[in-house]
């Protein structure tokens, strides 16, 4: 099981990183989903899909176990919006090729996305970065993959449709560590917005 780590997050919290290293074989054996969790794979046709969807709903399982709670599956809300059935708790995932993350804490929502860093964020950039973050990423990919994935992050957080990733602004980096941010905001409107930490 390559589970690399759980560690705690925001006092409760926790988050945690798979790499994803078995082949399809292993993690259906390794999967115990519920009925919607069974139903949603079965709509997953793509073999490297299929891996990073086993992966992910395995390590929310080891999680969620972790913590001493029973993990009964998840299910989509009206925004299409995952969340664990049965407990009040908070939850995020992403996989991307070679690894699945989960965030989860018992009372605040959370988001949580990871990107590989690639050549493709630079060809996208303009549709979800505004003119000063543009500016500040620099054509440098790296910057592009923190400002896409703490977008992402955020719109996951948020956890309602019909937002543009140019809406949603992260903090300014900080000084000492250019390619963390810690806080952002959603803009819903000119008189509304939602701030995240």
């Amino acid at each position: 099981m390559p589970l690399v780590w759980i560690r705690p997050f925001e006092g409760r919290g926790r988050i945690a990183l798979w790499e994803i290293t078995e082949d399809l074989e292993d993690l259906q054996r390794a999967f115990r989903g519920s009925p919607a969790d069974v139903a949603a794979y079965a709509t997953i046709h793509h073999p490297q899909k299929q891996r990073e969807f086993l992966a992910s709903r395995i390590l929310i399982q080891t999680l969620i176990e972790s913590v001493g709670e029973t993990y009964h599956g998840i299910r989509k809300d009206s925004y299409d919006k995952p969340f664990l059935e049965n407990t009040d708790s908070h939850f995020s995932l992403s996989h991307s090729l070679r690894f699945a993350a989960v965030v989860w804490h018992p009372a605040a929502r959370v988001g949580l996305d990871i990107e590989p860093v690639s050549e493709k964020l630079s060809v996208v950039a303009r549709k979800f970065l505004s003119e000063n973050e543009w500016n500040h990423a620099d054509h440098r990919l790296e910057r592009l993959a923190v400002y896409w994935t703490a977008k992402e992050a955020l719109y996951k957080l948020y956890g309602e449709k019909k937002l543009s990733l140019k809406g949603i602004s992260p903090s300014s980096p900080s000084p000492t560590k250019p390619n963390v941010f810690t806080a952002g905001f959603v803009r819903l409107s000119k008189a509304f917005d939602t701030r995240c930490r």
